[in-house]
């Protein structure tokens, strides 16, 4: 019968916003769709939600910068940014560092500190000053009014004893008679560290504490080992410069209780000196290194009193500072970073200053080299002005006695330099950046969708790019796609660049990445919270409205009229899953609109998960990967049944020359995904359209 003879969609595209929408394959997404993605399966699903890192907000101002420091010690820390504060995340929480900023678009970068022989965290705002912390935290023990004891080390303890334990049935265990195991801070998990044993001086992994017990995990194995000897058993930080607190600084100063004190000594101990009226701790506060200021030296101020950093990055050891109201660029000794004193001739690794060569500085990129300039090898790109990026190339001399430093500029066309400072991401050997025209463009071998490398990867999208608002935009590259957060909007854009797609608008509150874990994570633009993103199936609590909306069909002939009786539609659908399907017949409806439901709890057009032809696990339940559109059966990061569902949708007749449908969705915590729709659609028999004159 003529009923079921169903055109389907399926393999889904992509969407786009630049093509003529009645003139696309059906199965691209159009303008309208939002907070759907189209998996590696090709299919159109649901996205998960995000959900709440950390503490709730304070009715602070959005997060406006943010860095993620991996340390040369093995320690994390992510840090965000918001009115006057800066706040560091550890220890379960984000912790008050700074209060007093004078604006909260921080710009950072590490560098390794010659003196203190480990890396150090810089960052500018926008003053006279750069601005140094160690990344030192450590929880106490003890204190006196002058010393300060850390948590997580014995030291110099005879009362220490080893007990073998039996392999496979009994835990060794680690005793001490004056019970100090709990005041001493070690926890289950901690890596536990032995010095000074006959027998075992090894590196263990605790499976329990109590006062006087250690037990370690069945793996482990000891020597029994009576107490004598003066056993120091540590965290990994035995002292407090293992634990990143400055030793060689001057002003060395840590906070606890959001005071400052000053320290003088006892840095290569676990216990500092040198304090006054320091208070009584209660055995596991915590201490963490103040912030240090460091006044731009003579040799930047005396030539230009006015340059205000708002820019800062390292490579090959040597800090660069600019600005966005200067055009100027400093960088430092390499094995000095507060030397900013030039000499004659140069130095290899020594200071430099360079004007740009079209106009203030717009942003700052390290990379290794640059597609398109024959044989330079650079430390950085350079934004200057709004049509240029400058490339600072290093010449060493034969003798190797001297280094020149030019500026060499990259042309580019009209308005293609970068549209915001933190507009841009590193891809391997390539950097994707957002440009003023606006578009998004590749310094690097990125290929466009059509294989070239001259069209710019945005130009799919080119309508929703001309229409956006990336004012402190901030792009992130993560497994095997671009996120682009616009805060000024509270959209998130994606691009695919395994199979060189744009997913639709997502409206998500972000304003800058952070990958925490191997995770994404998202800060807030709205307010002073962190989200953890594409987990659970909400955001924050709150629905998603989920809109797949595909281009126009006209069954291949624009010039005749059609007709359907019937609309088939097939996927996945969680339970408490409602979808509106939306036929849209003639242009924007004109000739008529239709809405049938779709809904998980109708048990005539689902197959329940423990039938499901496609396996006995629940879809959803073994995600591979954790990309929000891994090719799985089900959903990441969701972990939440779906049924399977075939719906054919009867409608009366309406005759009509196109159509276009959409697939809705605002249900807390429902998801769907969608595999292929289409109708039988069928030439209506009666007069073509016509508009001869």
């Amino acid at each position: 019968m003529q009923e079921d003879n169903f055109n389907l969609t399926s393999g889904f595209r992509g969407y786009v916003s630049k093509p003529e929408i009645t003139a696309l394959a059906p199965n691209f997404l159009v303008k309208g769709s939002k907070n759907v993605l189209i998996d590696y399966a090709n299919r159109v699903i649901s996205r998960n939600g995000y959900t709440l890192y950390r503490q709730a907000n304070t009715g602070a101002g959005p997060i406006r910068g943010s860095f993620d420091w991996t340390t040369s010690t093995g320690k994390f820390f992510n840090l965000r940014s918001y009115d006057g504060k800066l706040e560091f995340d550890w220890n379960g929480t984000y912790n008050s560092l700074v209060t007093t900023l004078s604006t909260p678009f921080l710009d950072f970068c590490q560098v390794l500190d010659f003196t203190e022989q480990t890396d150090v965290l810089l960052f500018v705002q926008s003053n006279s000053n750069m601005y140094r912390w160690s990344g030192g935290v450590s929880k106490v023990a003890s204190s006196t009014a002058t010393t300060l004891t850390k948590q997580g080390v014995l030291t110099g303890k005879a009362t220490i004893a080893f007990v073998a334990g039996t392999p496979g049935s009994v835990a060794p265990t680690i005793t001490d008679s004056n019970s100090g195991f709990v005041t001493a801070g070690f926890a289950a998990g901690d890596s536990l560290f032995v010095t000074g044993s006959t027998a075992n001086s090894k590196t263990f992994t605790i499976g329990s504490v109590t006062a006087g017990t250690i037990t370690l995990i069945m793996s482990n194995s000891l020597t029994s080992e009576v107490a004598g000897p003066s056993i120091t058993i540590h965290n990994g930080e035995p002292t407090w410069k293992s634990a990143r607190f400055f030793s060689s600084v001057s002003g060395r100063s840590l906070l606890y209780n959001s005071v400052a004190y000053t320290y003088t000594g006892g840095e290569t101990t676990d216990t500092l000196t040198g304090l006054t009226a320091f208070p009584t701790v209660t055995a596991g506060d915590a201490v963490w290194q103040t912030v240090s200021t460091i006044a731009l030296p003579s040799a930047i101020t005396s030539g230009f009193p006015n340059f205000a950093p708002d820019m800062i990055a390292c490579q090959v050891n040597q800090v660069i500072l600019a600005s966005t109201n200067s055009g100027m660029i400093f960088g430092s000794q390499d094995i000095d970073y507060t030397n900013f004193t030039l000499t004659s001739p140069r130095l290899p690794g020594g200071p430099f200053q360079r004007p740009l060569t079209a106009g203030p500085a717009t942003c700052i990129i390290p990379t290794d080299t640059v597609a398109n300039v024959t044989n330079i090898q650079s430390n950085f790109v350079i934004g200057s002005g709004p049509n240029v990026f400058d490339i600072l190339d290093f010449h060493m001399a034969q003798d190797n006695s001297a280094e020149l430093v030019r500026i060499v500029q990259h042309k580019i066309s009209q308005s293609s330099s970068i549209i915001s400072k933190h507009a841009f991401s590193a891809i391997k050997n390539a950097t994707a950046y957002i440009s003023q025209e606006p578009a998004l463009e590749a310094l690097g071998s990125i290929e466009s969708p059509d294989g070239s490398r001259n069209t710019p990867l945005s130009d799919l999208v080119k309508n929703d790019f001309d229409s956006y608002d990336f004012t402190n935009c901030h792009v992130r590259y993560w497994k095997r796609a671009l996120y682009i957060a616009l805060p000024a909007m509270g959209i998130v854009l994606i691009y695919d660049l395994q199979r060189s797609l744009w997913q639709p608008p997502q409206t998500i509150p972000v304003g800058r990445w952070s990958i925490i874990n191997g995770q994404l994570y998202g800060h807030s633009s709205v307010t002073n919270e962190t989200y953890k993103m594409f987990s659970g199936t909400n955001d924050n609590g709150v629905f998603i409205s989920q809109v797949a909306r595909f281009a126009y069909n006209n069954g291949g002939r624009r010039d005749r009229i059609k007709n359907m009786s019937s609309y088939w539609s097939d996927g996945y659908l969680t339970a408490n899953a409602l979808i509106n399907m939306n036929t849209y017949f003639g242009f924007d409806g004109i000739s008529g609109k239709k809405t049938m439901t779709i809904s998980g709890g109708d048990t005539t057009i689902t197959n329940p998960a423990q039938g499901s032809p496609l396996g006995d696990a629940p879809l959803g339940e073994n995600p591979l990967g954790g990309s929000p559109f891994d090719p799985i059966s089900g959903l990441p990061g969701a972990n939440v049944p779906m049924l399977r569902f075939w719906q054919d949708d009867s409608m009366a007749g309406v005759d009509y020359n196109e159509h276009f449908v959409e697939y809705t969705m605002n249900v807390k915590d429902a998801q769907f995904a969608l595999v292929a729709h289409g109708s039988n659609q069928f030439d209506a028999g009666t007069t073509p359209v016509s508009h001869k004159k």
